[in-house]
């Protein structure tokens, strides 16, 4: 066996070592929660087409948006599809169903039979 002789040499090159590897931990550590953090907040800000339509619809029954303006189909349909995302499948009756659930989760409001009709036209139109 080798014997190591702790010389002023080897203390100062073992300090140098030890401060070496606490900052590669430190940076280490830091790196992964901010990475972590940000990439959990990018997941979440991720929105289904079908939840931006719920979010959407529920702001407008709660703010009144469309009191009386039953006629206004084109005006509707601008407010909720303008700035959706295209859905990745086409089949707007899952489209819909989904819709209605996200709706019942969000602002626990079932959807009448007008607005289900309403939709269903706005939704085939959108995904065609």
């Amino acid at each position: 066996m080798k014997n190591i002789n702790l010389e002023p040499n080897n203390y100062y090159f073992l300090k140098i070592l030890l401060y070496i590897m606490i900052s590669i931990f430190i940076f280490l550590y830091n790196s992964k929660i901010i990475y972590s953090n940000d990439f959990n907040k990018n997941i979440n800000n991720l929105k289904t087409p079908e939840e931006e339509l719920a979010n959407k619809y529920c702001d407008a029954i709660n703010k009144n948006i469309f009191n009386g303006l039953n006629k206004e189909e084109s005006l509707k349909y601008e407010y909720y599809f303008s700035s959706l995302k295209k859905p990745t499948r086409k089949d707007h009756k899952l489209f819909l169903k989904d819709f209605k659930l996200k709706v019942m989760n969000n602002c626990s409001y079932k959807l009448t039979e007008v607005d289900i009709k309403e939709f269903t036209n706005f939704i085939k139109k959108f995904m065609h």
